[in-house]
């Protein structure tokens, strides 16, 4: 619960975050019993938020993909509570490199969407029309089988991610507040916290302090060193690697954010995942969309799920094309060399081919197949086999400069790329040479180039 003012409702606070407060003794921070396990640790955003201010923010942040508006605010500031950096730790002004300031034993799982405010266990963050006195938003609980959040729509709210909010409230700044009665933390009485019980406008609790770190990492322990980590993920086709430490030899889990709306906020989950401890490997599900990654070991407590890491399955680090083969000497007394620019990217479409150290001023014509093999042919090998199909030609064919070069574009929206069996589509792997002719010598061939296509 949290007002704009000094003045704490008490039917509003016994109807939000209840009255069953228990003090630590060293510090302003309280809980109110209770904490989320595994299995509630996600978070959904129904948005229904009327203010223009409260959507108006379009930018297209990495670590957090996919989203704008209110969602990516309520998103940030979940983050704010996790045991470490959320990616870089980008993404806020208030706190430019440290978004995920918690330290302790949890981290939330970002589901995208809902279709509605749901039950109060839905762990739902939506709107609510009215007003409450001075009261912007509550918590509804117990916390053990799930929350839900409201934020009253008599006040204006403002997404960010700037800090120059006039007289708008911070969307970022309250549902941070909000998030830590989720978590099981009562209000404060230690000035500067983000769990005080009023709100003096502004976007200062974005980011948690000492007594509301020291308040999460009492309900959940202090981060252990065994608690999984992920460092960086590499998207390449339809595989995700994962890097970091602790993860299991065996019985991981993987959970993704959901693509589409609405659901449970289950996550996406990939199960029965081998690790050698640092890396994990898995095909990613054609459910998941952006939003964030977390690797569960196999183990089932609060220490057993890693941080939160941002991803965007659609942005993808698309494995480099690389020659194979043998390049027969030529009248030049060279071998003809293939090459590359551009990416494998499909949507890119991007892809440029070229040739070099082939004898001036010839023809000659780049063609492809789905297979490689190296084997003689005219006067070098032929590096492509066409299997049960054929081989597939690039045409026109392709006149040398006087340096003995060539390039060709590639364009997957025309033929043979475009459909049939020599359509071109993401997770795709086909091989590429040059055939050229070769004066004195008859006819040569560059050596192979192997590209797997990506989305």
């Amino acid at each position: 619960m949290q007002t704009r003012n000094w003045i704490l409702p008490a039917l509003a606070l016994s109807a939000g975050i209840g009255l069953f407060f228990t003090a630590a003794p060293a510090d302003g921070f309280t809980t109110i019993g209770g904490d989320l396990d595994l299995g509630q640790r996600d978070f959904r955003v129904y948005n229904n938020f009327l203010d223009a201010t409260a959507n108006d923010n379009t930018l297209d942040e990495a670590n957090f993909p996919g989203y704008d508006g209110a969602v990516v605010a309520i998103w940030k500031a979940s983050v704010e509570w996790g045991s470490e950096k959320h990616g870089d730790g980008t993404g806020d002004p208030e706190q430019p490199t440290t978004l995920g300031s918690g330290g302790a034993n949890f981290d939330p799982s970002f589901q995208g969407e809902a279709t509605g405010i749901g039950g109060t266990n839905d762990n739902i963050h939506s709107a609510l029309d009215g007003c409450s006195g001075g009261t912007l938003a509550f918590t509804e609980t117990p916390i053990n089988n799930g929350w839900r959040i409201r934020y009253y729509e008599c006040w204006t709210w403002e997404d960010g991610p700037g800090t120059s909010i006039g007289f708008r409230e911070d969307l970022q700044s309250v549902a941070t507040h909000e998030y830590g009665h989720a978590l099981g933390l009562g209000h404060t009485t230690t000035n500067g916290a983000t769990m005080t019980a009023f709100s003096n406008g502004g976007t200062g609790d974005r980011s948690i302090a000492t007594d509301d770190i020291n308040g999460v990492q009492s309900i959940y322990g202090v981060a252990s060193a065994s608690k999984p980590s992920i460092d960086a993920i590499s998207v390449v086709g339809f595989n995700l690697t994962i890097t970091g430490v602790n993860f299991s030899p065996t019985g991981n889990e993987v959970w993704f954010t959901q693509a589409a709306s609405g659901g449970t906020g289950a996550p996406i989950k990939v199960t029965n995942v081998t690790s050698n401890g640092s890396s994990i490997t898995v095909a990613i599900p054609p459910a998941a969309g952006p939003g964030d990654v977390l690797v569960r070991n196999n183990g089932s407590g609060h220490a057993n799920l890693s941080n939160a890491w941002p991803i965007d399955p659609g942005v993808q680090d698309c494995p480099t094309p690389t020659t194979y083969c043998i390049a027969s000497p030529n009248s030049t007394g060279a071998g003809a060399q293939i090459g590359f620019s551009g990416s494998s990217s499909v949507s890119a479409n991007d892809l440029q081919l070229f040739v070099s150290s082939a004898p001036p001023d010839q023809f000659g014509i780049f063609f492809y197949g789905p297979n490689a093999t190296q084997v003689p042919f005219g006067q070098g090998y032929l590096c492509v086999d066409p299997g049960a199909s054929s081989l597939f030609r690039l045409t026109p064919a392709l006149q040398l400069s006087f340096l003995g070069t060539g390039v060709r574009d590639l364009d997957y929206n025309t033929a043979p790329m475009a459909a049939g069996a020599g359509m071109i589509s993401p997770g795709d792997l086909w091989h590429f040479q040059f055939w050229y002719r070769d004066p004195g010598f008859g006819f040569n061939l560059s050596n192979g180039l192997r590209v797997e296509f990506c989305p």
